[in-house]
C-alpha cells in the first residue's frame, strides 16, 4: 500500500523530535550528557584548573546558551584539578559550575568559547560582577541566550577591573601578570595558587558585595570589605608580606622527551622516576612527616610544558636515589625539553664529574589523556643537560 507523502513527512518530523528529545536536557534536569571522563580526542572542549590553592574535590557541570540549554555533568574533578568537558554540538558562552561531592556549589565560572577556562575565587568574582544583580545560581540554571551573551559581553572588563584593583595584593605573590580565567593556571603553591592558600575571597551573590581576608592571622586580617565597586588597589588594607618562594638546590638537569608523536596527539600526562647518582639528591619538605616529599620548584616544567602541574609533589625513595615526578598540562606539549630538576650535589669535585649520563631514568609513561587510558608509545625520556646554579 502506498503511504501519502504527507504521513511520510510528519513520521520524519515526529522521528527528528523524539531522536533531539533523547540527545538533549535541560539544565535544571540534573541529568547527564556523557560518560564521566573526557574523550580520547577532543576537537571541541572547555578545560582548566578548578582549584582555590588545593585542587577542588568533585565535578564541573556545564551549560551553553541555548534555548534548549544543553546540561552536561561529564566531568570529575581529576586530582590535579584539571577537567574537560566535550562541548560538540552545544552553543557558546558557556556557563560552569564546580560542585563538591556532595552536589554543593563551589565556585562558578563562564567561557566566551571553547579553550581553557579555569574555575577558582576570581573566576567567581569576576562572574558575579558581570552577570550584576542576578546571582550566579539562577544565572545557571535559568538564563535566555542574550542574558548569556550579555555576561560574555561584560567578563572581559570585569576581569580587568578585578587585576587592577588587586595589583598591590598580586604583586605579593609574583601573580600581577596572571590571568585567572584563562591562563594556565598551576598547582605549585606560588603565584595565583599561592594567593589562594593564603587569601579568601566571600562574595555576595547578587549584591556585589565582596570580602578579602588573609587568612594566615589568628584572627583572620581583613584586606577589603565592602561593594565591588568600591574596590581599588587603594582601598586594600593590612596586606601580607613579600612571599619568597624557594629555588632548592645547586645544580639542575634538563629532561627531554624524544620519539614522534601521532599527528593531531599531545602529551597532557607524564610521569617519570630518575635515578640520581651517588652523592646527588634533592632538597626535602620540612613539614612532611614522612621527610620524602620534595620543596616547591624542585621539578620545574620548562620548554613546550610551561605552565604543566606538577602535583603531587615529587617524592624521593626511602634509599634517596630515585625521585619520582608526576606533570599534567591542560593545554599539552609536544616532544624536547619538558622539565628540569633542582639538585643538591654534596661537593665542587662531584659537581665537574656529574654529567647527564650520571643519571638514569628507571620508569615513565606517557599519555594523550590518562583518563581514557591513551598511553603514548615510541617516546623516550633522556637526561639532556647538567649544569651548576649561579
Amino acid at each position: 500500500m502506498k503511504i501519502p507523502s504527507g504521513i511520510k513527512r510528519f513520521a520524519g518530523a515526529l522521528s527528528l523530535l523524539l531522536l533531539v528529545y533523547l540527545l538533549l536536557s535541560a539544565c535544571g534536569s540534573g541529568g547527564s550528557g556523557s560518560s564521566s571522563s573526557p574523550a580520547a580526542v577532543q576537537t571541541t572542549a572547555v578545560a582548566g584548573i578548578a582549584a582555590a590553592g588545593a585542587p577542588l574535590a568533585g565535578k564541573v557541570h556545564l551549560c551553553d546558551s541555548s534555548v534548549l540549554k544543553i546540561y552536561s555533568s561529564n566531568s570529575t574533578i581529576n586530582q590535579d584539578g584539571s577537567f574537560s568537558i566535550n562541548t560538540t554540538g552545544m552553543n557558546a558562552p558557556f556557563i560552569l559550575m564546580a560542585v563538591d561531592a556532595a552536589g554543593n556549589p563551589l565556585y562558578y565560572s563562564f567561557a566566551r568559547a571553547t579553550g581553557i577556562a579555569n574555575i577558582n575565587p576570581l573566576t567567581n568574582l569576576a562572574l558575579t560582577v558581570a552577570a550584576g544583580n542576578t546571582s550566579l545560581a539562577t544565572l545557571y540554571a535559568s538564563h535566555t541566550t542574550s542574558e548569556m551573551n550579555a555576561v560574555s559581553g561584560a567578563l572581559g572588563g570585569a576581569v580587568a577591573h578585578i587585576m587592577h584593583s588587586l595589583q598591590p595584593l598580586l604583586a605579593l605573590y609574583q601573580a600581577a601578570s596572571a590571568d585567572p580565567l584563562s591562563g594556565l593556571y598551576q598547582v605549585n603553591e606560588q603565584g595565583l595558587d599561592g594567593l589562594f592558600d593564603d587569601v579568601s575571597f566571600t562574595v555576595s551573590d547578587g549584591t556585589g558585595n565582596v570580602n578579602i581576608t588573609y587568612t594566615q592571622t589568628t584572627p583572620p586580617t581583613t584586606i577589603f570589605t565592602g561593594a565591588f565597586g568600591n574596590m581599588t588597589s587603594s582601598a586594600l588594607n593590612n596586606l601580607p608580606v613579600q612571599k619568597s618562594y624557594p629555588t632548592p638546590g645547586n645544580a639542575e638537569l634538563a629532561l627531554k622527551i624524544t620519539g614522534s608523536l601521532p599527528q593531531g596527539t599531545l602529551i597532557k600526562n607524564v610521569s617519570f622516576s630518575v635515578q640520581l647518582p651517588l652523592g646527588v639528591t634533592v632538597d626535602l619538605d620540612p613539614t612532611d612527616p614522612s621527610g620524602l616529599t620534595s620543596v616547591v620548584n624542585t621539578a620545574v616544567p620548562t620548554g613546550g610544558a610551561a605552565g604543566a602541574n606538577v602535583y603531587p609533589a615529587p617524592t624521593l625513595s626511602t634509599t634517596n636515589n630515585i625521585l619520582t615526578v608526576s606533570m599534567s598540562s591542560v593545554a599539552g606539549f609536544g616532544v624536547g625539553n619538558f622539565a628540569k630538576i633542582r639538585c643538591i650535589v654534596s661537593s665542587p669535585s662531584l659537581m665537574a664529574a656529574t654529567t647527564p649520563d650520571s643519571f638514569s631514568i628507571t620508569s615513565s609513561s606517557m599519555y594523550g589523556d590518562i583518563y581514557n587510558n591513551q598511553k603514548l608509545k615510541g617516546l623516550t625520556i633522556v637526561p639532556d643537560k647538567f649544569m651548576a646554579l649561579p
